[in-house]
């Protein structure tokens, strides 16, 4: 009962704690419409992510003594304060100061959480990771169904996109309670061996009984059991920064495959909201633009499900393929020469590339033995930091071109 309780508490988590995130993400270009500002589109993505490198690292190196309740309290008012704010964003550049506390909400709930799941087995894992995947739908799907609900069909100005984003945003903040719910009355976190590493206790008896043996036949002993642990401690301190660079080299190719498979499919999502006429966007239900990014997270949700089924090894052919996405995107911004009706399928498949990409490579990470098992965490990490790396690289290209070369298309 407490293992189905637990799964079911750390699913929900995952969910709400990317949602936010999602439906600023889908809700992209009628946030930059509503304020008359269609060429930053890409500045909405880039605000979503754009504190997510210093959040974790405030989290990793300043607050891991902080009890989780307080980071878990402390993040659900960091999601209520940046839904707030979309919600009654009176200018666009405020819009963008409150993305960036839903986008800094999202990336730090996400480091709390894998320090907490360390607390659990390790298959409860797949509980939070299933959670943020289905956050991509359920993000997706109510920008849709709040748009189709608080909007008429039509086309609409500005005041009335700046109505669809308030309503959205804040039928989104309940679900902040049910974060809270999950966390301090679903989950139970399992009892915890406390003892210490290099004390007796945690050898077993057999061998703390020895250990007291010999403390007891002779003073000269006790100094050094005492200085083998601290000894060892300060080996690992010296060696910190060796360990990282080896584990960087290591996952190097990998996280940079990372890192382009995002750059690539935040420039084609981006694209989404220009391959039409200015006509065909915000009209009818669903609009146009949400509509392709829940084609998007769909392609997303399947592919990052597929891991048990099929193993891809080979992710620099998705990368390759990504690539080739992204350029036929870009050039659908100025011919519009794809059909309305392909468009769906084609950004499922963006979504499918993307998250078999994610997938594949981190299954790759835990289970390849050519990284070491006491290794991992560290290359999961490196390749996470990748994945903040792809997107604010692709932000920022897709705005360049947009204010450039695809400017007036």
């Amino acid at each position: 009962m407490a293992k189905i309780r637990n799964w079911v508490g750390l699913f929900l988590m995952g969910t709400i704690n990317n949602l936010p995130y999602v439906v600023v993400n889908s809700a992209a270009s009628t946030i930059a419409n509503s304020f008359g500002q269609r060429n930053l589109v890409g500045l909405v993505f880039g605000a979503n992510v754009s504190l997510a490198v210093v959040v974790k690292a405030l989290n990793t190196f300043a607050l891991l003594k902080v009890p989780f309740a307080i980071r878990f309290i402390v993040n659900g008012f960091l999601m209520l304060l940046g839904l707030v704010g979309v919600a009654y964003a009176f200018n666009f550049e405020f819009a963008i100061a409150c993305i960036v506390i839903v986008g800094s909400s999202s990336a730090f709930g996400e480091n709390v959480t894998l320090g907490f799941l360390s607390k659990f087995p390790s298959k409860l894992v797949s509980a939070w990771s299933s959670g943020t995947g289905m956050a991509g739908l359920l993000g997706a799907g109510i920008y849709i169904i709040f748009g189709c609900v608080v909007t008429e069909s039509g086309t609409q100005d500005q005041e009335q996109l700046r109505h669809l984003n308030k309503y959205t945003f804040l039928l989104t903040m309940p679900v902040v309670l049910v974060y809270w719910f999950a966390y301090f009355i679903l989950v139970k976190v399992p009892p915890q061996d406390e003892s210490p590493p290099c004390s007796p206790e945690a050898s077993g008896d057999s061998t703390a009984a020895y250990h007291q043996q010999l403390v007891e036949s002779s003073e000269e002993i006790r100094p050094i059991l005492g200085n083998t642990c601290v000894q060892s401690q300060a080996e690992d301190e010296e060696a910190i920064c060796q360990r990282y660079y080896r584990c960087l080299k290591l996952v190097l190719w990998l996280a940079t495959n990372l890192a382009a498979i995002y750059l690539f499919e935040y420039v084609a999502r981006a694209c989404a909201s220009r391959v039409r006429p200015t006509s065909e966007y915000n009209v009818g239900c669903p609009e146009l633009y949400a509509a392709l990014q829940l084609c998007y997270q769909a392609g997303v949700f399947a592919s990052r499900s597929s891991v048990q089924m099929v193993q891809i090894r080979k992710v620099g052919v998705l990368s390759a393929l990504q690539a080739i996405n992204m350029i036929i995107w870009l050039i659908d911004v100025q011919y519009k020469f794809i059909p309305v009706y392909i468009l769906p399928a084609f950004m499922v498949y963006v979504g499918l590339l993307g998250g078999a990409a994610y997938v594949n490579i981190f299954y790759l990470i835990l289970n390849d033995p050519e990284y070491p098992q006491k290794d991992r965490e560290i290359c999961m990490n490196i390749a996470g930091l990748f994945i903040t790396v792809g997107v604010l690289l692709g932000t920022v290209m897709e705005t360049i071109l947009f204010n450039t070369a695809l400017k007036n298309d």
